[in-house]
């Protein structure tokens, strides 16, 4: 902006001096006014420059923060979002996968029902309706395992809180335990549910989920670290999603609360508190899939022994001695 141009007409009258002073004051103005205007550019530019860092480094920082996040993988021996058991009539062995790779769809089970029931169970280890279920056939479901007569696929999930809630935090440290040592997760789970009717508000703190499987036995620093850092909290967070709108080989299409057991394909749906209703339950399902299978067998044709393939023994064991995998088996 060029310097403003008095009029001619403003120095009419005025002796020397005083236009002297006029014109002092009339470059006093000029000044003040170039002073604001280059105030206000330099304002204008720093809030454009400001405007500016920061759309790109929060465009840099999120694509920052998706590109760690995609690159966390779900626990190893999880690929189904659970870990399966087996039973050699002697111990329970964990079955050993790949983890889940980021974006990834978790991939089911081939739950065969030809020879054993499979028994599939959703659990979330803040709710008081898991334990009441768990420590009432908590023990006779894992003796069927440890018998032979049963496999159990455990899903632990956070209904019960979002991703810093105890919920997510418990499921988190079976995903850990899982991840390092998969021969233990039925023991870390076992301590779960013995701790849960004791909790205080707000839960155990993630050191005291590290001393609760220490305690059972399992004391490993990369697990305890694992525990601490919440390093599967993305994938209980994906997990509990998935569950929610898809419970696979069911009758059930979602997890809509929890305890959910699955007995080859059909939801139990009796009183959590009462043995003698499930194991009923069980009964006759596994009546039924061996009838099943034996029919299905008779049409393919007896086998060299005379036996169908789809020959299981006629009941399961009514036992109720819990198993006693090795806490301390090396990693898989």
């Amino acid at each position: 902006m060029s310097p403003a141009q008095p009029d001619k007409s403003m120095y009419e009258g005025l002796s020397k001096k005083d236009r002297q002073a006029l014109n002092r004051e009339l470059a006093r103005i000029q000044r003040e006014e170039d002073r604001k205007r280059k105030k206000r550019n330099r304002i204008l530019f720093r809030t454009v420059v400001v405007v500016a860092i920061v759309a790109v480094v929060g465009g840099v920082g999120f694509g920052i923060y998706n590109g760690v996040r995609s690159s966390f993988t779900g626990p190893a021996n999880m690929l189904s979002d659970g870990i399966l058991f087996t039973g050699s009539g002697e111990t329970v062995t964990a079955t050993t996968t790949a983890a889940i790779q980021p974006g990834a769809e978790p991939v089911a089970s081939d739950l065969a029902t030809d020879t054993v029931l499979r028994l599939t169970e959703y659990v979330d280890y803040a709710s008081d309706d898991v334990a009441t279920f768990e420590t009432t056939n908590g023990a006779s479901l894992q003796s069927f395992v440890t018998a032979g007569y049963a496999s159990l696929e455990l899903h632990p999930v956070a209904l019960e809180g979002g991703a810093d809630s105890y919920s997510a935090r418990a499921a988190n440290t079976i995903a850990c335990v899982a991840n390092g040592v998969p021969d233990a997760t039925l023991v870390i789970h076992n301590a779960l549910i013995a701790a849960q009717p004791d909790l205080p508000e707000g839960g155990l703190s993630n050191d005291e989920l590290v001393t609760l499987v220490t305690d059972a036995g399992l004391d490993d620093e990369q697990i305890a670290s694992c525990i601490r850092g919440n390093e599967f909290s993305d994938w209980v967070t994906d997990a509990t999603a998935r569950a929610e709108k898809s419970i696979p080989n069911s009758d059930v299409t979602e997890l809509t609360a929890v305890p959910l057991l699955v007995v080859s394909g059909t939801a139990y749906t009796g009183p959590l508190d009462d043995a003698e209703a499930l194991n009923t339950f069980i009964t006759e399902t596994f009546t039924a899939v061996s009838e099943a299978g034996a029919a299905e067998g008779t049409e393919e044709g007896a086998t060299d022994e005379g036996t169908t393939p789809g020959d299981a023994p006629a009941t399961p064991p009514a036992t109720t001695a819990p198993p006693t995998p090795n806490p301390t088996a090396p990693a898989q």
